[in-house]
């Protein structure tokens, strides 16, 4: 099984709906956002998101990859099994 991940820059508002499917900090514009976002990777095997601890990074003033607007920004991983990748 061979891993391989993307790498994202995603506002901070949104992590809770990433990593624990709490969208409750949203309006419907965002969730639309979010969900089709979402929808690009869903057919990837394996996939599970990775953030890491949002107090041992600082965030970044960046567009982010889901609205492609400006905001605080955390570096998000998207690990996944990718069986085409050959050593």
């Amino acid at each position: 099984m061979l891993n391989d991940y993307y790498d994202f820059n995603i506002s901070g508002h949104f992590l809770p709906a990433i990593i624990n499917g709490d969208y409750s900090g949203l309006n419907d514009f965002e969730v639309n956002l979010l969900d089709d976002f979402l929808n690009k990777y869903s057919k990837l095997d394996n996939a599970t998101w990775d953030v890491d601890s949002i107090e041992s990074q600082d965030s970044r003033f960046i567009d982010c990859d889901i609205t492609e607007l400006f905001s605080d920004c955390y570096n998000v991983k998207l690990h996944f099994t990718n069986e085409s990748i050959r050593g």
